[in-house]
């Protein structure tokens, strides 16, 4: 489990484009950076852009996620 906290940048998995034939040979497989603004339980967090606008319905599961580093 990955130890991530509020104020991380992150990228989130096209988790939609992972499987064989769902993308073209360059197409990201990562979307992002993203703004961690709330660790909730389970592995979960609140994403905002760097705008700091909301992006997503609900929380993200942290297996999706990976660390953004500039």
């Amino acid at each position: 489990m990955n130890n991530f906290q509020v104020g991380d940048w992150v990228l989130k998995s096209a988790a939609l484009k992972e499987k064989k034939g769902n993308h073209g040979k360059f197409d990201a497989l990562w979307m992002g950076p993203f703004v961690i603004t709330q660790v909730q339980m389970n592995n979960m967090f609140i994403l905002h852009n760097l705008e700091g606008e909301h992006v997503f319905d609900g929380p993200v599961n942290g297996r999706f996620l990976k660390l953004y580093f500039i």
